[in-house]
């Protein structure tokens, strides 16, 4: 990985040469700092204007993808004419274009049934946040209390480890996540958002495990850039951490011409 702002001349006579500009961005961790809880979470108040310049650019695409339903990604930025991802991709909505994993629809059931279980084992009082999101969930163990740390681990290990053919796990910032197993992901929702733009260039920003696959979606034809360094991703750039979000959002602007 190579630090974005020591090769932002480089990069920036790139985006100003392509016709057409995809810019896919995580939500938690990426627009809005690592909050407690899921509830907390804002969009950091300088960015919805910047955001706003981005989208307005010329030959430009937004597209916020987000781990949280759709429908609360879409509350929380709250800009019209972009496009939404929910559940890592699951599902996508935008201009004229909205579209559902068929393989996630039929497995709805199943992870309400998972989702109710862990709930019942884990009061409120236990730190542990489980949130049903439809197509998928997240259970989050950042304010997990010591009474309930052997018996949460306990439990999500034998979770992970069962097999089982409609549903998979994976982990993040503290939080592990129920997906459906071959479900669309980050990099399959970038790849089919730009497939409908006509193939832009594309630029993915995030800082979470799900993130790295839109990076490696992007490997040799794309600009990605992780928010935080760290050893093994897949992205090609980094920014030192989430504060310098806004400092990207308005140099990718101005490599398209928005900011004067």
């Amino acid at each position: 990985m190579k630090s974005f702002w020591k090769n932002s001349a480089a990069v920036s006579a790139r985006l100003a040469a392509a016709p057409k500009l995809l810019v896919t961005l995580d939500f938690d961790g990426t627009l809005s700092a690592l909050a407690n809880s899921p509830g907390l979470a804002r969009l950091e108040p300088e960015l919805k204007p910047a955001l706003k310049a981005l989208a307005s650019a010329p030959g430009v695409s937004v597209f916020i993808l987000s781990g949280r339903a759709l429908k609360s990604v879409r509350a929380l930025v709250g800009l019209r004419s972009l496009y939404y991802g929910g559940n890592h991709g699951i599902e996508i909505e935008g201009p004229g274009f909205a579209w559902r994993d068929a393989g996630a629809l039929k497995a709805r059931r199943l992870v309400a049934a998972i989702t109710a279980d862990i709930r019942k084992r884990f009061p409120p009082a236990s730190g542990i946040f489980v949130e049903d999101k439809i197509f998928s969930a997240s259970v989050h163990y950042r304010n997990l209390t010591a009474a309930y740390w052997r018996g949460f681990f306990r439990l999500m290990k034998g979770l992970l480890s069962a097999r089982s053919q409609a549903l998979c796990w994976r982990s993040g910032h503290k939080v592990f996540e129920l997906l459906p197993r071959g479900a669309a992901h980050k990099g399959a929702a970038v790849k089919r958002v730009a497939a409908r733009l006509g193939r832009p260039l594309r630029v993915a920003v995030g800082d979470d495990l799900t993130d790295e696959d839109m990076f490696r979606a992007l490997e040799g034809n794309g600009i990605s850039i992780r928010v935080g360094r760290k050893a093994g991703s897949k992205a090609g750039y980094f920014l030192a951490g989430q504060a310098e979000v806004l400092r990207l959002l308005r140099s990718l602007a101005a490599a398209r011409g928005a900011l004067k």
